[in-house]
């Protein structure tokens, strides 16, 4: 059985030249992977304005996502990573959560960084979508995102949702927080508004690559 860890992070930026710095290093991330004992995949992702679902970015928000080989090497790199500490050090707010995958399919940039264990069945679910739009069809993509993101607030169950991404309009992904796997599955397979959304995929073909993981949350960032 799998040891992996998948850490999500999200950091809040006050004043210009914080900001500043947290582009910067995004920008970074495309040309510096992040390197570290144990992690086998990093993204730094921007973060959309608004509700997060939206095709301009958030510039006092970015997230972090890592994937460990177990819940040590997790804990090694947040506490010693020196690009890490940096960044965080220009952060005014830091959030997130250490999951394990318990469901998922699809690839990110052509692999499955995730290994699929069994569910230990207790704390929230995180659920991440992850695409890469083929462009021309990006428009209608957004027409339809922006009209069924609006329901999600105040959903029941829901605890957290952001849309994050690589490059914007085209690399998009969602993760969204939930208190059970009733409360996810009554919004994604049920709802009047995302129901359709789910149907408009496979008719349309919007994606060029997509992923779909469930996450078990273990850890809680204090």
């Amino acid at each position: 059985m799998s040891d992996q860890i998948i850490s999500f992070r999200f950091l809040s930026f006050q004043g210009f030249a914080n900001q500043r710095f947290a582009f910067a290093e995004m920008g970074r991330s495309f040309v510096q992977k992040w390197e570290s004992n144990g992690l086998s995949f990093a993204k730094h992702l921007g973060v959309g304005a608004g509700n997060g679902f939206s095709i301009w970015p958030d510039f006092s928000s970015y997230a972090f996502l890592g994937v460990f080989d177990n819940q040590a090497a997790s804990d090694h790199f947040f506490k010693t990573n020196t690009r890490w500490l940096t960044l965080s050090s220009h952060s005014s707010e830091t959030k997130g959560w250490d999951a394990v995958a318990i469901k998922g399919h699809g690839t990110w940039n052509g692999s499955n960084p995730f290994s699929i264990v069994e569910d230990p069945g207790n704390g929230p679910l995180l659920v991440m979508t992850r695409a890469s739009i083929v462009w021309y069809k990006s428009p209608i993509f957004w027409f339809y995102v922006s009209h069924a993101s609006k329901y999600l607030e105040n959903r029941a169950g829901l605890l957290f949702a952001k849309g994050v991404g690589e490059f914007p309009l085209i690399e998009q992904a969602t993760l969204s927080l939930w208190d059970s796997s009733e409360s996810l599955d009554s919004f994604a397979y049920k709802s009047k508004e995302h129901a359709p959304m789910i149907k408009k995929t496979r008719k349309i073909g919007w994606y060029s690559e997509e992923m779909f993981t469930r996450f078990r949350v273990v850890k809680v960032l204090d």
